[in-house]
């Protein structure tokens, strides 16, 4: 068995969930795209987040590790629990989701320079 970098393993696992999140069953009727975020997710602090597309997009100079602590609190406060997280300093991901499988999320960060951008995804309920 060969060894898989861990800059490998986090592509490896943002692309299954861009993959899952992307083929699920979302309306792509624009108009049924929201416009913003879920009550249960917390807007970053100082970060208002724009929509783009389906998704929920925002910078911060905050480094990654940081906004991924602060949404898995937020996040297990608000009865999600984590599916899987994974950083570095190339940005990092997490995914959630409640035990009913009623709401999800993926959190995708990409850090460059000293900033980190934040894409929020939310597939559409089932």
């Amino acid at each position: 068995m060969t060894k898989v970098s861990c800059a490998r393993r986090w592509l490896l696992l943002t692309a299954v969930s861009t993959l899952v999140c992307a083929c699920g069953p979302q309306s792509r009727d624009p108009k049924a795209l929201p416009t913003s975020l879920p009550t249960w997710i917390t807007p970053y602090p100082g970060s208002p987040p724009q929509t783009n597309g389906s998704d929920f997009v925002f910078q911060t100079k905050d480094p990654a590790e940081k906004v991924l602590d602060f949404y898995q609190q937020q996040l297990l406060k608000s009865g999600l629990h984590m599916d899987s997280r994974g950083g570095g300093e190339y940005g990092g991901f997490l995914s959630a989701e409640d035990d009913s499988h009623s709401r999800s999320v993926t959190i995708d960060i990409r850090s460059d320079k000293g900033a980190s951008e934040v894409t929020i995804t939310v597939p559409a309920k089932k």
